[in-house]
């Protein structure tokens, strides 16, 4: 049985998305007190809610809420700061949380008055062969000093927003129409926040001045972090809904495969939904409701009924409407199950291999259980070696991560956790190896938390190639999820919402840390995101890095000396690689808007921009049109392939859209492939998929991934049959 902290890694904090609950102001000042109260006593860090805090509280808050420093006016901030700047750490003491309602009253009476100036601005005679510069990002740059300033801003922000009507040849008017809808959108959400979405913000912003990943979810927000980052299911209709910005109306987006929805065959992408009813109580007109509103409407028990008014995609008139119902069911967000990929690749020698590629897009509950059921059968597959592939996973439940590494590995520690005043070595005990071949963690910019803790312990075991960009995330933090109902009670706060704050810091197993620094691959790939400002170091008051003593392992050194030969060849394919040719040209353009973050503004600049952009674009398009087909087969391996031992799935990448009006070509849409009749296999078939073509897909980088790997199997195939002496350490 392995070791289990009860805590969840996180990596980013998210915006409410379901309906909130309304809490009374004094109920806001209770809350902010308790959270106040646990940042003070439980934080990691050991810093105290004093008036630093509180400065960098404001700070915080303001940012949050007009990030571009296009809202409020310098004053605005002046005055807050005087008056505020020093004393949010003894209001929040008291129970006050009055400053966020304030403030959030500011910024609605700064954001009418900007929208206000948008029909003149829109209607104003701009002179588009001026050289003059607007920049975009605005978040390092000082609020607006007057009013007149501020006007400047928006002139130039609309003069960027038409300009931009002009380079894609649309009308005035239609340019017009559309920046006055998303404004008047911006503006219409803002004002649907309620206090508990202005609490969640403004105590979110207080838990970040402590360290960037401590904040408060609202009770709607912690319900939903639990359904997309931990047990991943809910009880619905199974319907991914949406907002256009150009009207009032929630949309069907997409329908889960297997959910009442799809299998009622009463709804489709593109119908409306204009009013939700719970059985057969009266329904509620949800046009102009928050998206979060319709969605938690439309969730429910398990078994129970649910109406829906819809105008469907494609009525001839808006009166065309119809009453449906569904039965709600659980529906599993099987979309971020771990799933595998059997790659026959063909290597640049031009020998084939069977290589196996299980990708994990974060860690769920039993999630190391999944990948062991998919490692069993790529085995049974024949696979001469693995690639977990971390590149887009962000993080989830500790425990898993240790259940996960376990899989490679004996036993033996994992990872050190750190409180403030213990260390707690996290250990795989159980002595099962589920899969002792060659073993390669693919990573990226984006893998952090528990996958660089699956990647670092794997790197200092020595048990598996770690490839990828320059570096992970950097994240080396753990964050609880704390009900505050288990601090305040209920009597006051029926549901007082979560608190989720830093209490420890993980280590690697040599002692060293994955905080800011990440993890550093064996076999460095160029990437575009190395010169991004990208990772842990470059968020806001962020826990330093530091090392602790190593625990005690024992190495497996499975790269055996040949780490010099994979990189050298991997250089070699790199250097005559097309697409990392494209990458290396991407990475000097990048270098240069990184040191001009301005936007021109002169149309005859921009069109020729546009034009060489398009240019390279289309020469790209062209070159890769013209190279023969990729020779790899792909066969997909889910989790229900395993369960229900059902044969391999053969996919193949979307296939190019036919020849199309050039409206559609300019946005980029694919038609996609019609659905084939799949016959029932006989002993030994393997079935052809059509729904997940986008798996087919082998980019440049896991092309060179397949590569390395396949090499790095032919070393450890000679080192099996004695054909390399190793030298002793």
């Amino acid at each position: 049985m392995k070791r289990i902290l009860s805590a969840v890694l996180v990596i980013a904090f998210l915006c409410g998305a379901a309906r909130a609950v309304e809490f009374t102001r004094e109920q806001s000042g209770r809350i902010a007190k308790a959270v106040g109260t646990l940042l003070d006593r439980a934080h990691y860090k050991g810093t105290r809610l004093d008036d630093a805090i509180a400065e960098m509280h404001l700070k915080n808050y303001l940012d949050a809420l007009d990030y571009n420093h296009m809202i409020f006016l310098q004053a605005d901030v002046d005055e807050f700061t005087a008056r505020l700047g020093k004393q949010l750490d003894n209001l929040t003491n008291k129970g006050d949380a009055d400053p966020a309602y304030e403030i959030f009253d500011r910024y609605l009476q700064r954001l009418d008055v900007c929208v206000t100036r948008l029909p003149a601005l829109l209607k104003a005679d701009h002179d588009f062969t001026k050289d003059e510069k607007f920049t975009a990002q605005r978040n390092k740059l000082p609020w607006p000093r007057s009013e007149a300033e501020s006007a400047e801003l928006w002139r130039q922000r609309i003069k960027f927003e038409l300009l931009n009507g002009r380079l894609i040849n649309e009308t005035p008017a239609k340019t017009a129409e559309k920046v006055t809808k998303r404004y008047a959108r911006l503006q219409k959400n803002m004002k649907q926040f309620d206090a508990s979405d202005t609490l969640q913000v403004y105590l979110s912003a207080l838990g970040q001045a402590f360290d960037p990943h401590s904040g408060y979810m609202a009770p709607a927000e912690a319900k939903n972090f639990a359904i997309h980052n931990v047990d991943l299911k809910l009880n619905g209709i199974g319907a991914l809904l949406g907002q256009d910005p150009d009207d009032d109306y929630t949309r069907i987006k997409g329908l889960t495969p297997g959910g009442p929805a799809e299998l009622g065959k009463q709804v489709r992408p593109g119908d409306k939904i204009v009013a939700v009813a719970q059985g057969d109580a009266e329904p509620v007109d949800c046009v102009g409701m928050k998206l979060g509103e319709v969605v938690d409407m439309i969730r429910g028990k398990k078994g129970s009924e649910v109406r829906l008014t819809i105008i469907p995609a494609d009525a001839v008139s808006e009166a065309d409407r119809k009453v449906i119902r569904i039965i709600r069911a659980e529906i599993k967000l099987t979309e971020q199950y771990a799933y595998g990929r059997v790659i026959e690749h063909v290597t640049a020698d031009g020998k084939k291999q069977r290589l196996g590629v299980i990708e994990l897009p974060q860690f769920y509950k039993k999630c190391a259980a999944d990948v062991e059921k998919l490692l069993i059968r790529l085995q049974k597959e024949q696979v001469a070696g693995v690639i977990l592939d971390l590149r887009r996973n962000g993080g989830g439940l500790l425990n898993e991560a240790v259940e996960l590494t376990g899989l490679f590995i004996k036993k033996g520690p994992v990872v050190q956790v750190r409180q403030p005043k213990s260390i707690e070595v996290l250990e795989d005990e159980d002595g099962r190896v589920t899969y002792d071949g060659p073993l390669m963690v693919f990573v990226g910019h984006h893998s952090a938390s528990a996958s660089e803790i699956v990647a670092a312990a794997l790197q200092d075991y020595g048990r598996a190639l770690i490839v990828g960009d320059l570096a992970t995330h950097g994240k080396g933090t753990v964050q609880t999820l704390y009900p505050l109902a288990n601090f305040m009670g209920t009597r006051q706060v029926a549901d007082p919402g979560e608190l989720k704050f830093t209490v420890s810091k993980f280590y690697r197993i040599a002692g060293g840390t994955t905080q800011k620094h990440g993890v550093t691959p064996d076999v460095i790939l160029p990437n575009i995101l190395d010169y991004l400002e990208t990772g842990e170091a470059y968020l806001p008051n962020v826990l330093e890095a530091d090392n602790i003593p190593p625990a005690k392992y024992q190495r497996a050194d499975r790269l055996n000396g040949g780490l010099d030969e994979l990189r050298k060849n991997s250089s070699g394919r790199i250097a005559k690689d097309q697409d990392f040719a494209y990458v290396r040209e991407d990475i000097e353009l990048v270098k240069k808007q990184r040191a001009d973050k301005t936007i021109s503004l002169s149309e005859p600049q921009r069109l020729k921009e546009k034009k060489d952009a398009e240019a390279r674009v289309e020469a790209r398009k062209k070159e890769r049109d013209a190279r023969p087909p990729v020779a790899d087969k792909v066969f997909l391996v889910k989790t229900e392939t395993v369960d229900k031992n059902q044969p391999l799935i053969a996919i193949q990448p979307p296939k190019p859209a036919p020849a199309a009006p050039k409206e559609a070509a300019a946005k980029g849409k694919a038609t996609p492939p019609a659905k084939k009749e799949v016959k029932p296999p006989e002993d030994g078939d393997e079935l052809e998929d059509t729904t997940d073509a986008g798996k087919a897909v082998i980019d440049a980088y896991l092309r060179e991934a397949l590569d390395i790997l396949a090499d790095y199997a032919k070393q450890q195939a000679k080192i099996g049959r004695g054909e390399v002496v190793i030298a002793p350490r």
